[in-house]
């Protein structure tokens, strides 16, 4: 076994009170480590029941059970000898995202005996983490003690994929996992489609349509929050096509769309809605045969395209005036690429093999897709990787730009839109880093947080896991492995 958890029990010595307007994701058990402006009404103590020695690594980790809003340095300290060992970086984070430390090994000894305390050194408000205890939650999600050999293998990436450790927000997070859950779903996996089925279920309403939390972790209800709450929809109604939630969504983007039939939340303009909203609303159109559908879907990329794209800048975000005179923003940011290569190739290629083929324009979208594949190529280190803003290498290498761009190179490859050389070894080179990136139990490591703290935290060199990161890296895996023959877990 690479790799053992060792579960915490969890004792809390703490009155902070829960805030009502959230709702913890699926009512799992929580614990809250008091924030500054609530110092000195309690602590909590973890202990490690059977935590032994042996030659591998040690990392503690907890994870979030709602989303964070601030940046949160919380300590770790041997209780008896009030000794501080480690210190959690955590900033803007989301529900059900891991947070690990690296243990010294030489502590262990006295961790076995004394546990370990945790306690805010940075934070106003209080953080709010998934607890142990209940055989509902997620082994990998779970307060514990993990002692492995990093980095981690492809059997244990899909190992965790295939359980409730890759569970995600609904939304563009969890689409991601859906995404790669439906590949194996697709290649034979009986496992994999049993998760993507049981995650689902979880958010899935048979009269309302949608039941799950949106960024602030409030509870929606029989609507949708944003074009990035979307994605899942893809998944959705390749298993589902006449579930309520998929005409909820339909009704939903055409209620938001203008008179160029341009769907945007607001006045704001995403490259995320190239994969968030165009992509499903294909798949949607496919399912149904619809041919206006599928003619929105193209629109929605050609029209960011127009927006976002000039010949070296490809932006994440572009703000419409009255005047129609606009200003972008995320210039080269290589997530936002990531939506806009995958989103282009994903709803294209899908169109033009299913029955609506012929009938909608899709030249514009597929040859941007080439310019722009080529463009970013000139920007991959020879290590493989992409950096968080593709042309600026101080900003360092980020997991999900490096497995986005390269999974996009890999549709491209599957689609016959490019050759295999010389796309495929730039393809490899990357999956090749990307290993290096996983944890010893398949979480992805390297990535660059959600986008909550503006382009300061994006360029910065923070580094996260997410479930997400892990949803795009399977993706990857799948088709590299039907394009190279190889084997992969499944």
């Amino acid at each position: 076994m690479p790799y053992k958890r060792h579960i915490a029990s969890v004792s809390l010595f703490t009155d902070v009170k829960w805030e009502q307007t959230k709702r913890v994701p699926l009512g799992w058990p929580v614990f809250a480590v008091a924030g500054t402006e609530n110092e000195g009404r309690g602590s909590v103590i973890l202990k490690f029941p059977d935590l032994t020695h042996n030659e591998n690594d040690f990392y503690f980790r907890i994870c979030s059970a709602i989303d964070i809003r601030e940046e949160l340095s919380i300590g770790v300290w041997l209780p008896e000898s009030n000794t501080q060992i480690g210190c959690f970086d955590i900033k803007y984070a989301h529900p059900f995202q891991p947070f690990e430390v690296l243990i010294p090994r030489k502590y262990i000894k006295e961790i076995i005996h004394q546990g370990l305390e945790i306690k805010m050194h940075e934070g106003k408000k209080e953080g709010w983490f998934i607890s142990s205890g209940n055989a509902s939650v997620a082994s990998g999600l779970q307060p514990q003690i993990m002692s492995g050999i990093y980095p981690g293998k492809a059997d244990q990436l899909f190992a965790s994929l295939f359980s409730m450790n890759s569970l995600s927000p609904f939304g563009w997070l969890g689409g991601c996992v859906y995404d790669a859950l439906l590949e194996s779903t697709n290649r034979g996996s009986l496992e994999a489609k049993r998760t993507l089925e049981k995650q689902l279920s979880f958010f899935l309403d048979d009269s309302k349509g949608v039941n799950f939390e949106d960024p602030h972790t409030r509870p929606v209800v029989g609507r949708f929050h944003s074009i990035e709450d979307l994605l899942p929809l893809a998944a959705i109604v390749s298993l589902y096509p006449k579930h309520p939630s998929v005409q909820l969504a339909v009704d939903y983007c055409l209620s938001i769309s203008d008179e160029m039939d341009l769907m945007a939340n607001s006045s704001h303009v995403t490259s995320e809605g190239c994969y968030t909203l165009a992509y499903p609303l294909a798949k949607i159109a496919i399912s149904r045969n619809d041919k206006e559908l599928a003619r929105l879907a193209v629109k929605q990329l050609d029209l960011r395209i127009d927006l976002l794209s000039t010949e070296d800048v490809v932006s994440q975000s572009s703000y419409l005036r009255d005047d129609l005179t606009r200003h972008t923003g995320f210039d080269n940011w290589g997530r936002g690429i990531t939506w806009y290569l995958l989103g282009i190739v994903k709803t294209i290629y899908l169109l033009e093999n299913s029955e609506l083929s012929g009938f909608i324009a899709t030249e514009k979208a597929k040859n941007e897709f080439l310019r722009a594949i080529n463009w970013v190529c000139k920007y991959q280190d020879d290590s493989g990787s992409w950096n968080s803003y593709i042309n600026r290498p101080e900003t360092l290498p980020d997991s999900t730009t490096t497995c986005g761009i390269a999974l996009a190179m890999a549709w491209g490859i599957q689609a016959k839109w490019l050759s295999e050389e010389p796309y495929l070894p730039k393809a490899l080179m990357a999956r090749s880093w990307l290993r290096n990136q996983l944890t010893a139990d398949g979480f992805l490591q390297g990535i660059s947080q959600i986008n909550r703290g503006g382009e300061q935290l994006q360029a910065n060199g923070y580094r996260v896991i997410s479930q997400f990161g892990m949803g795009l890296l399977a993706q990857l895996e799948c088709i590299i492995a039907s394009e190279t023959k190889e084997y992969h877990m499944q």
